[in-house]
């Protein structure tokens, strides 16, 4: 056996990092470096290309459609709270009752027979306006059952309408539907607000 040092053969990364050093190297005035003739761009591409190779980078896995989620995805914004909707102005029904048999006042009435219903409506407004102003809290409102002249009950339809509408909620606290001897399906009782407290509220 031979008990010199075995040299075992550079490999293709080693001679690359052996070159590139080099390179950086003063060769002594006895023993001259004799080294390839190799220019920078093409020391660092070899060098790349033997990184490359002996650390070779593993494949991503190549995933389906339906894995790729965008980040939104993951975190949606929380749904807007959705609004409640406003519940219908009615009258209780003990107080419908008590107008009914007359323990509770009729304080005025309004009967919009034979007008349009831009005529109604403004009419209606004016007069629960104005009977709010006057510290009334029941009213008749007289829309007629629509069944003369070929009506189809416009007005009867659309006073609860305008009634629950944002203009009139200033005004008006809750209605119902009047008695047989106050008019039946042809009259509305109205309730309306008390006037406003200091601070700009409204009493039921």
């Amino acid at each position: 056996m031979s008990s010199g040092r075995r040299h075992r053969k550079l490999s293709e990364e080693d001679a690359v990092l052996w070159r590139r050093v080099g390179k950086t190297v003063t060769p002594l005035r006895d023993r001259p470096l004799s080294l390839p003739t190799i220019s920078q761009e093409e020391a660092e591409r070899e060098f790349a290309a033997a990184m490359q190779e002996g650390n070779p980078r593993p494949a991503k896995k190549a995933g389906v459609a339906g894995d790729i989620k965008s980040p939104i995805a993951h975190h949606p914004l929380p749904p807007a709270p959705k609004r409640k909707p406003q519940p219908e102005p009615v009258i209780d029904r003990p107080t419908t009752r008590k107008i009914a048999k007359g323990r509770i006042a009729i304080d005025a009435r309004v009967d919009l027979h034979a007008m349009t219903q831009d005529q109604a409506h403004d009419r209606l407004y004016v007069f629960l306006a104005d009977q709010r102003a006057r510290g009334a809290r029941h009213v008749l409102v007289v829309t007629g059952k629509g069944r003369s002249l070929g009506s189809e009950g416009v007005l009867k339809r659309m006073v609860p309408v305008w009634l629950s509408s944002p203009r009139f909620a200033e005004l008006v606290s809750g209605y119902a539907s009047a008695s047989r001897h106050h008019g039946g399906e042809g009259a509305i009782y109205v309730r309306l607000r008390r006037l406003a407290r200091a601070d700009g509220s409204f009493r039921p």
